[in-house]
């Protein structure tokens, strides 16, 4: 059986992703009020890249791709 492809490395870059998104939520249409986090959104994207044959650096970026469009300044 192949070594488990996330290590702590991963789980790293969760812990920052869902820090430099705290108090974000997902983006809703007007009028309506957003409820879930925006963590969602990212684990969603790690989620499917994962599916689809990703390493453990492309479910990192999958993780982080916003952070410099949405994260702290």
């Amino acid at each position: 059986m192949p070594d488990f492809p996330l290590d702590a490395t991963f789980a790293d870059a969760l812990t920052l992703a869902a820090a430099w998104h705290t108090g974000q939520y997902r983006k809703v249409p007007p009028g309506q009020t957003p409820s879930l986090p925006y963590v969602s959104h990212l684990l969603g994207v790690a989620s499917i890249a994962l599916e689809y044959g990703a390493d453990q650096p492309e479910a990192i970026a999958a993780l982080l791709h916003d952070a410099l469009e949405d994260g702290p300044a």
